[in-house]
């Protein structure tokens, strides 16, 4: 049977197995899935098996709308493996398996009430959250240099290598650094980070290297410039 996997930006929650043929997600308690936040709806989303053995989903009028692959559903879509259903910032995979998840930490503290109703977004605030949301769990940099940072979107980035440096001639301009010779490829085996200069050393994680395949979280540092690495999540 799939397995949905909760998704809160980065983070993995929680994995459910689909055991029937009726799966209902919502803030209510009565919800096979529970999301206790005051964005979701009580009643959200199903997802439901047809006579067929397909899969699909719909929204369940929902005051703030649901999404499938960050297009708002206007009705039930049929649903194939590894596409994302979404709503407010967090985000079910559909029969795709993520890294571990971690036990979700709960929203509301026990002495305080529950949310009794569901906070109604502004259409341009919820295209927002679903932007931001998408672009987090895309590959991406984040660097640090001279007391100033930003992130970098390899996704926003046509070509599949990305020079960076401090040179005019720099894919990624930073105020500090190596002048141009830091190069993060994206090739058939991930995301690696090649140094191309024959005087400067480039650190993955304290260790020297020349070239290395990056992982989720990995930190790169040469001269005064420190990379950390977001692999795509989904």
């Amino acid at each position: 049977m799939p397995t949905l996997t909760l998704v809160a930006e980065r983070t993995p929650l929680r994995a459910y197995e689909l055991s029937g043929l009726v799966v209902n997600i919502g803030r209510s308690d009565d919800m096979d899935v529970v999301i206790d936040n005051p964005s979701v709806s009580r009643r959200q989303a199903q997802i439901r098996l047809k006579e067929d053995g397909t899969w699909i989903v719909q929204d369940l009028d929902s005051a703030n709308g649901t999404f499938l692959n960050g297009r708002r559903l206007m009705a039930a879509q049929p649903l194939a493996r590894g596409d994302e259903i979404s709503f407010g910032k967090f985000s079910i995979f559909f029969d795709r398996a993520l890294k571990e998840p971690v036990a979700a930490k709960p929203t509301v503290k026990a002495d305080l009430p529950r949310p009794t109703e569901t906070f109604q977004m502004d259409l341009k605030d919820i295209e927002r959250l679903q932007l931001n949301g998408a672009m987090k769990r895309r590959a991406h940099l984040k660097w640090e240099a001279a007391g100033k940072a930003d992130t970098f979107y390899l996704e926003r980035f046509e070509r599949s290598a990305v020079l960076i440096g401090r040179s005019v001639l720099c894919d990624l301009r930073v105020p500090a650094g190596p002048r141009h010779h830091v190069l993060v490829i994206r090739n058939r085996l991930g995301v690696e980070v090649r140094n191309l200069s024959r005087w400067h050393r480039v650190r993955v994680n304290g260790a020297v290297v020349t070239q290395a395949l990056l992982q989720d979280g990995d930190v790169i540092e040469i001269r005064g410039l420190r990379l950390t690495f977001f692999a795509e999540i989904g």
